[in-house]
């Protein structure tokens, strides 16, 4: 059970149940119960939201910001990259994205309502938007958490949007979002502007991108994982034709109970993650002997099926992972390791993968000349927890590799 815990991570279901135990256990109660007696809100919008359950036919709209009595920074709420660099921890981001309030209006995915059209447009817009909306009910203070979302707080149905600032769309961006193409072509074309994954995916789900008779809503949680694999793509095209890295090299960085190293060697790409999640890690269980480990694969021409074992870590790792390759200018073989601690006991989404591979990326890394002196080095790294009862070692990995059990001429 507990393996199938952790590659389910509470979005598919697979233990039969038609809600999570663990995720429900987790929901909590927001500080905003004073808007149960309000019929409306006004204030600013940074993103939007469009839900899955019941596709084609979804619950979509503004996510708005609560007033707090904290320094909530608006501009904040939306870039996990700032998080990380700035050392939040845990209890700092379940604050932050308290202050959400998710809005909820039953739209067909391909709706072109004004309200779906002023979404997009939010989506769009360069700085928060400020809104008016009706509600249809009472608010719900539940906070809520996923493997590949942000938190987020209190939610309501509305009746009504009314957007009344002015989005400030760049020139370019409308320029992209206005041409007749596709929109994996557009998704690309936003991202070589210099705009981070997290806005192209927000505008992706916002429907605003592709030819004009194929425009639809993506749900929040599909167009992140889409929007890294995109992304992907187009990178690992370019650095596929660069030279390979000259040597083996270890990158490392930990963040919040998830640390990583990652092993580049010179070959052609191939690209192997392995998670493994110690007693006590979220989806883990607390009374279990080891760790679990589970292993995604591609080799150099890619994959042709989603990355079943991982879902979307694997996707932001690896885009991480190809981001720094890009800017190398080389490609490698890579194997990613990472080690989930009992301090990671919420899950907050995918950017905690994405933003630690980053940043390792950011560091210096450790050179080998030999794939077996880089593996030493590894295992030495994967006992760096102090006080963990438990340890792994690198020949607790090397069995289930693919990548590591290949035999190449760098390795003698």
């Amino acid at each position: 059970m507990r393996r199938l815990c952790i590659i389910c991570k509470g979005s598919r279901l697979l233990c039969g149940r038609s809600a999570c135990p663990l995720l429900a256990a987790l929901r909590h109660k927001t500080l905003f119960a004073e808007l149960s007696a309000k019929k409306d809100f006004f204030g600013p919008s940074t993103s939007v939201f469009v839900g899955r359950m019941g596709y084609p036919s979804v619950n979509a709209g503004p996510m708005a910001v609560l007033e707090s009595e904290s320094d909530v920074s608006v501009e904040k709420l939306e870039k996990p990259g700032e998080w990380l660099a700035q050392g939040l921890d845990m209890a700092e981001i379940i604050q932050l994205r308290s202050a959400t309030l998710r809005s909820k209006r039953r739209e067909h995915i391909k709706s072109q309502s004004k309200f779906v059209s002023d979404m997009s447009e939010i989506a769009m817009a360069q700085q928060p938007v400020d809104v008016e909306l009706a509600f249809k009910n009472r608010p719900s203070f539940k906070l809520s958490f996923s493997d590949v979302l942000q938190p987020m707080g209190a939610s309501v149905n509305v009746e009504a949007m009314r957007v009344t600032g002015n989005p400030k769309i760049e020139k370019k961006v409308d320029r992209i979002v206005s041409d007749d193409i596709k929109a994996v072509e557009a998704a690309q074309e936003l991202y070589n502007i210099g705009m981070d994954v997290y806005k192209v995916s927000t505008i992706l789900s916002s429907g605003a991108l592709g030819s004009r008779d194929a425009q639809k809503m993506v749900p929040t949680r599909w167009s992140i994982t889409a929007t890294d694999d995109i992304i992907f793509k187009e990178l690992a095209a370019q650095f596929k034709e660069y030279p390979t890295v000259n040597a083996c090299y270890v990158y490392e960085s930990s963040y919040m109970g998830n640390h990583f190293l990652i092993l580049l060697m010179p070959s052609l790409f191939e690209y192997e993650n392995f998670e493994a999640w110690f007693p006590g890690s979220f989806w883990s269980d607390a009374f279990s002997p080891r760790p679990v480990i589970i292993e995604e694969y591609e080799g150099y021409k890619g994959r042709s099926g989603y990355a079943t074992n991982e879902g979307g870590g694997y996707y932001a790792a690896r885009l991480a992972v190809a981001e720094a390759l890009h800017r190398m200018r080389r490609q490698a073989g890579v194997v990613v390791f990472r080690q989930i601690y009992p301090e990671y006991s919420v899950p907050l989404g995918v950017w905690v993968v994405r933003e630690t591979v980053r940043a390792a990326f950011r560091t210096r890394p450790e050179k080998f000349d030999t794939k077996s002196e880089a593996l030493r080095y590894i295992d030495s790294r994967l006992h760096a927890k102090e006080g963990m009862r438990i340890r792994l070692g690198i020949k607790d990995f090397e069995p289930l590799s693919r990548i590591l059990r290949q035999k190449r001429i760098t390795d003698f």
